[in-house]
């Protein structure tokens, strides 16, 4: 039974002879319209991921003028959803997270998004997530009818675009169904735009501290996603690259709902040639190997990435576990 606690967003149409009528999605209950399902998911700032499937044969209009086909989307708070030749739905989030001020836009927060066009694509002011050195904003591919994730680095010097231009080398040699994948780059000043393939289901950190039943997962989901986890970091470490920042906020999820898909993403600290020993410790600490921990305080210990990478894997274990 849902509460009106559970309310997290409504879709709100004009139908027929003026009458206006209001779709409720709670928090982990999809909602279907027509064939196709919308869940409400949390998101790591306290809101919501609106995220909702296309099945349809015509496909989907978003906000007037983007055309989404065979799609997950995710639809921010005040976006339309037109299905052709039918009824418009106006979103509208219940519950808001904290604004992010986007970089490369108006640095006050919009309540109308901003639309920027960088060749092929149509990036908004929509912020998924901002760190010291990125922003992930929401984009759409126009050609290919989907929604992507445009990661915003601006860099300062000559040298800083070709330390960036590292984690983008990486990625492209990337291909694996649990390995986040780049479509595009594009370099627009002092700017490095990176697009990438859209995970619509959150992160596995959010996904495990909101779980239902208990913050953690059962034993059959944490190894359904500990085996795809494996795979994906057999598969980088087979060409000799290591991730050196697992943990589960880098690990996203590619749809909503139980058993999902996992990708392994954000490459920013990865490093080639990664059987070779390293003294530059970097990550995050509570995800280090002890060889790593040594490392923080004695200039001259080294450690490896891979390894510290399967130390990481286990952590992630015992976090869904626990």
């Amino acid at each position: 039974m849902c509460t009106h606690r559970d309310t997290c967003a409504k879709l709100l149409t004009t139908g027929r002879g003026g009458r206006r009528d209001a779709i409720v999605l709670f928090l982990n209950k999809p909602a279907i319209i027509g064939r196709n399902p919308s869940a409400c998911i949390p998101a790591g700032n306290g809101g919501i991921i609106l995220s909702c499937k296309d099945l349809s044969t015509n496909g989907i209009i978003l906000n007037g003028r983007h055309r989404l086909r065979k799609a997950s989307i995710i639809l921010m708070d005040g976006d339309t959803l037109t299905i052709p030749h039918s009824q418009t739905f106006t979103c509208i989030h219940m519950r808001k997270g904290h604004q992010e001020k986007a970089h490369i836009f108006d640095p006050t927060p919009r309540q109308t998004p901003s639309v920027r066009e960088i060749g092929d694509y149509a990036v908004t002011s929509h912020c998924l997530g901002s760190g010291s050195y990125a922003t992930v904003n929401l984009a759409i591919d126009t050609n290919k009818y989907r929604q992507v994730a445009c990661k915003t680095i601006r860099t300062k010097t000559e040298d800083d675009l070709k330390k960036v231009q590292k984690e983008v080398q990486i990625l492209m040699k990337l291909h694996h169904p649990n390995v986040t994948k780049i479509r595009d780059v594009s370099i627009n000043g002092r700017f490095l735009h990176i697009f990438l393939e859209l995970s619509t289901g959150g992160d596995l950190f959010t996904y495990i501290s909101s779980n239902v039943n208990s913050s953690r997962l059962c034993e059959g989901e944490a190894k359904y996603i500990m085996y795809q986890l494996f795979r994906g970091l057999k598969y980088i470490h087979d060409k000799h690259i290591s991730h050196r920042d697992l943990k589960p906020e880098n690990i996203l999820l590619c749809e909503p709902g139980p058993y999902p898909r996992i990708q392994i993403a954000d490459f920013g600290l990865a490093r080639a040639n990664a059987y070779q020993e390293t003294l530059h410790v970097v990550g995050t600490v509570a995800y280090l190997p002890p060889e790593g921990i040594l490392a923080l305080d004695d200039l001259y210990r080294g450690y490896v990435g891979m390894p510290s990478d399967c130390w990481s894997a286990g952590v992630i274990m015992f976090i869904m576990l626990t």
